[in-house]
Order: C-alpha cells, then structure tokens, then sequence
C-alpha cells in the first residue's frame, strides 16, 4: 500500500472494515509511523468526545433542574400575586369599580419590578458563588 489509507484509518478506528481490508490497513499501519499516528489521533478524539458527551448529560440536567426550581422564583411569583391582590381590593374599596386598563397596567407593573428583584438577585447570587470574585483587574 504506497498511498495513506486515511479514509480506511478512520474506519478502522470505528471497526467497519471487513477481515480482508482490516488486515491490508493493520499491515500497512505496521510499517507506517504517519498513519499509525493518524490512528492514535484518531482514538484520542474519539475517546475525548466520548468523555465530554458523557460529562454534559451527566452535569447539564442537574444544573437545569436546580435553577428552575430555586424558591426565590416560586416565592416571587407568590409575593406578586399577593401584592396585586392586595391593590386590587384596596382600589377596589376606594373606587367601587376597576377598569381593565388598571388592573392590566397594575399587573404589568408588578411583573416588572418582581423581574427586576429576581434578575438582580441571580446577578448577586451568581456573584457571591464565583471563585473569581476577588480577583483584582
């Protein structure tokens, strides 16, 4: 074999070739220091995406379900509610009647500023966890 077999290394390294093919590209490897480095780089890739696949599945969900059930979202959505509820009996006390446009603006209103509590304490809370938080530029 005078030429570099590449295309059959790499289908070597994932075991596809037939008896006869795999045994002409193991002799050829035997004798050729270029493609048995192909082949070494070839499995290393190989094995190093292995390892990264098997450390996001491993790591990614737990992290996921970990943010989407903090308590500080569920214990913010309850505090809006309550406090819009709270409004919307006062108003309703003081005027005898609400308009779409209130309770809408009202809601709207509350929303935001809950966002804004819970953006900035994953911003504080993010920032008190990273290790990187003396680090003087």
């Amino acid at each position: 074999m005078n030429e570099h077999p590449l295309e059959a290394i790499s289908a070597f390294a994932d075991g596809e070739l037939s008896g006869a093919e795999r045994e002409r590209v193991e002799r050829h490897l035997a004798g050729c220091t270029e493609c048995a480095r192909e082949l070494a780089l070839i499995r290393s890739m190989g094995d190093a995406m292995a390892r990264q696949r098997e450390t996001e599945t491993r790591d990614l969900w737990p992290g996921v379900h970990r943010r989407i059930t903090q308590p500080i979202g569920w214990i913010l959505v309850v505090a809006g509610v309550v406090v819009w509820a709270a409004l919307v009996v006062t108003e309703w006390f003081r005027q005898g009647t609400l308009t779409p446009e209130w309770l809408a603006s009202t809601a709207v209103g509350i929303g935001v500023a809950l966002l804004v509590v819970g953006v900035v304490h994953e911003q504080y809370r993010e920032w008190r966890e990273s290790p990187y938080k003396d680090v003087e530029r």
